[in-house]
């Protein structure tokens, strides 16, 4: 009994891995942790807002193109940010 409750201590203090085996993997992690770069902030076409058509006195077929306008200038705005973001992530990612 007492046998197997020593074998019992030993397997769970040695656990699945030799000592030298766990020191490596966590130099690793903290190696992983000190070479780490911070993200930089987003640009300003990432966080925009879609601009607002306010009707006024045009017909509304003014009013429609002005707003297909906005649109197309926020969907440039968006594809700039989409391609700045694969961009970022190709160079952090090689590291």
């Amino acid at each position: 009994m007492a046998r197997s409750a020593l074998i019992l201590m030993l397997v769970l203090l040695a656990g699945c891995q030799s000592l030298t085996g766990r020191a490596s993997i966590a130099a690793a992690v903290e190696g992983q942790t000190r070479a780490s770069v911070p993200f930089p902030d987003l640009p300003e076409a990432c966080v925009a807002k879609m601009g607002r058509v306010r009707p006024g006195d045009e017909p509304w077929v003014i009013v429609q193109k002005r707003w297909q306008i906005l649109a197309e200038n926020r969907d440039r705005q968006a594809d700039d940010c989409a391609a700045w973001g694969r961009d970022m992530q190709t160079r952090y990612g090689s590291r």
